[in-house]
């Protein structure tokens, strides 16, 4: 794993140093450049495969072409096995077996790959730059082209504020969806002008001219024929394979295990490939939050070499420390124990398998319930429940059981789509208005593109939501997030239920074959039977959390009114309104915790880039 940067035309030695200052959490064990008249390249290297001969960037025979690249290829023995017929391998890594898979299929090498990846190739013959990032998007890639036409990308949105043709200014639309999603997706970023490239996306630069294409894209739903025991069948060997590709590596693997039934699952898997696997919980002082039994309960039937690490943190120290390792904001608390167990495990190992994806591949989350029940509510009884639905109130702590129901209820009477968008928006629209100053407040994107995804994708509505939260959530929030807060510990994440094949599997069968009957995550559920214990199996997601929410009624509430003050928050936010909120949260009228953790990430990410470049301007005019 690494951090990858550069830009076409006359190379600044300066401006690659920077860049590799700024990305040297991603890679601290080698730095490489290339520097010449035509190009610069960087790269900041974790060394997982090859270890003393992957040194980047990697040359072809000839050294008319360049790689710089960041990620794990898990099919790379298989290529490289029929590459050496034909080319001369100068290292053992999976890094050059891309650069010479491009000598003999260029622009569309990335469709052979099978793995984690983002890289540059840099082509001398013809002076173009090829781009391109993973199937589903588990490895960043940003990029812009200035207005010379100058081709400049990052694996971190942070490390272009060092490029002298980047002039930073706040994207609004970014902004808003920010706000209202707590993460952005691709191709946006919270940088006018630079974008972040999307899953399964490459991008050919050749003297100034750009073009981009999805080599890659999600399957349509399929009518299958086969029982739920022979796709069952067929899952099992996915993941099996995904988590046997995941634990090659040269250095010590583990896994980050919860005690949820996705993490203990890749456990299980993992224990038949590598006796004395290594296993890492985290968990607090706060009933509620912790679930170090469970962890505890999967390591002793698999006889796993299990850390535990019980934290009870500076908080103010700790939210600073997790932002500044954001290279965009995103707004999910799960980022901060997931720093934590990053940071911690990162003493013993380099590599971590992750549970992540699971909820998204198997319908995990209270929204797919809804979605289903709400297909079956009969109208008359859509008002009534509606109202009903107001009786319910958001939890301040724990799960929100009861702003599920009043969400729930709030969307019966609206289209499929506007329930999807009213289910996944933290943002209602009357608080929009308080809390945004009125010239920002315009018609968002977000709306459109749900409904191209809805509009393109076949199925029921739950293979809708499915392809949706593949597209924009994982992509953008949970691998966004996984990736920054790994990175920055300078720890490589591995994610097996986001292997291509696995996912590709699921999106072909119907989703009525993956929820079946009214458990979430039933059918796997039913695979994980057959290798973990029943309390793990059957026990309720609990989620990755901290309570952030008690925190800032807390420890925390001084610091959250000194960052929350109208000199100190971004000009487009309403200092009343945020107060409001803020005091709401206080006095336990209302549960605001995502909401004000937003605004305090993007509040406190801005201050923080305005010293890297003070050249950084916002807000922008509405669109």
């Amino acid at each position: 794993m690494c951090g990858i940067a550069g830009f076409t035309g006359r190379c600044h030695p300066d401006v690659l140093d920077r860049f590799q200052e700024a990305l040297h959490h991603r890679g601290p064990d080698q730095r490489g450049t290339l520097c010449d008249a035509n190009l610069g390249l960087s790269s900041n290297r974790l060394a997982i495969i090859d270890v003393s001969g992957g040194r980047q960037p990697i040359f072809n025979e000839d050294r008319s072409c360049a790689i710089v690249f960041n990620g794990e290829i898990y099919n790379y023995r298989e290529l490289r096995s029929d590459l050496q017929k034909r080319h001369r391998f100068s290292t053992q890594s999976d890094t050059e077996v891309i650069l010479h898979l491009y000598e003999e299929i260029g622009t569309a090498v990335s469709e052979r790959l099978r793995g984690d990846f983002a890289f540059c190739i840099w082509d001398s013959r013809d002076q173009s730059c090829l781009l391109s990032r993973d199937h589903i998007g588990v490895k960043p890639l940003f990029y812009t082209i200035t207005a010379g036409g100058t081709l400049v990308f990052s694996s971190e949105l942070s490390a272009l504020l060092h490029h002298p043709d980047i002039s930073p200014r706040l994207d609004w639309m970014a902004a808003d969806e920010y706000l209202r999603c707590l993460y952005i997706s691709s191709p946006r970023s919270l940088i006018e002008g630079v974008k972040k490239l999307a899953p399964g996306e490459s991008l050919l630069w050749k003297r100034g001219e750009v073009r981009t294409w999805k080599y890659w894209k999600v399957p349509e739903v399929q009518a299958k024929t086969g029982s739920s025991t022979e796709f069952q069948s067929r899952v099992i060997e996915h993941l099996r394979t995904a988590v046997r590709r995941r634990l090659i590596a040269d250095v010590p693997v583990g896994v980050f295990l919860s005690g949820g039934l996705d993490s203990s699952l890749i456990v299980a898997l993992a224990s038949e490939e590598t006796q004395g696997l290594r296993t890492f919980s985290i968990g607090f002082d706060e009933a509620g939050f912790n679930e170090l039994e469970y962890a505890r309960r999967v390591s002793r039937q698999f006889a796993t070499d299990h850390y535990e690490f019980v934290i009870a943190p500076d908080a103010e120290s700790l939210i600073e420390d997790v932002i500044a390792a954001m290279d965009e904001p995103i707004a999910d608390s799960s980022a901060i124990p997931t720093f934590l167990v990053a940071r911690e495990t990162r003493k013993y190992v380099k590599v971590a398998l992750s549970g992540v994806g699971g909820d998204e591949l198997f319908c995990g989350y209270p929204r797919y319930l809804g979605a289903k029940l709400s297909e079956v509510v009969p109208r008359p009884l859509r008002t009534p429940l509606a109202w009903a639905s107001r009786l319910f109130s958001s939890s301040p702590i724990g799960r929100d059981v009861g702003g599920w129901i009043r969400r729930f209820g709030e969307g019966l009477n609206l289209d499929p789509r506007q329930r999807y968008e009213l289910w996944t928006s933290f943002l209602a629209p009357e608080t929009r208005a308080a809390i945004v100053s009125s010239q920002f407040i315009s018609t968002s994107v977000i709306e459109r593109e749900i409904s191209e995804i809805f509009d393109e994708s076949a199925g029921a509505y739950l293979d809708k939501i499915f392809r949706t939260d593949l597209k924009r959530y994982l992509a953008g929030d949970l691998l966004k997030l996984g990736d920054n807060m790994t990175m920055a510990n300078s720890l490589e994440l591995r994610v097996p239920f986001c292997d291509v094949d696995l996912v590709s599997e699921v999106a072909q069968t119907p989703a009525a074959i993956r929820l079946r009957g009214y458990r979430l995550k039933s059918v796997l559920r039913e695979i994980a039977g057959s290798f973990l214990p029943a309390e793990i199996v059957h026990r309720k997601k609990q989620g990755f959390m901290v309570p952030i929410g008690k925190w800032f009624r807390t420890e925390l509430q001084a610091y959250m009114k000194a960052q929350l003050s109208a000199d100190k928050l971004p000009p487009f936010l309403d200092a009343r309104g945020v107060g409001r909120l803020l005091q709401e949260h206080l006095t336990r009228q209302e549960n605001h915790t995502h909401l004000l953790w937003a605004i305090l990430v993007l509040t406190r990410w801005l201050s923080l880039h305005k010293n890297v470049n003070p050249d950084f301007e916002f807000p922008l005019a509405a669109n």
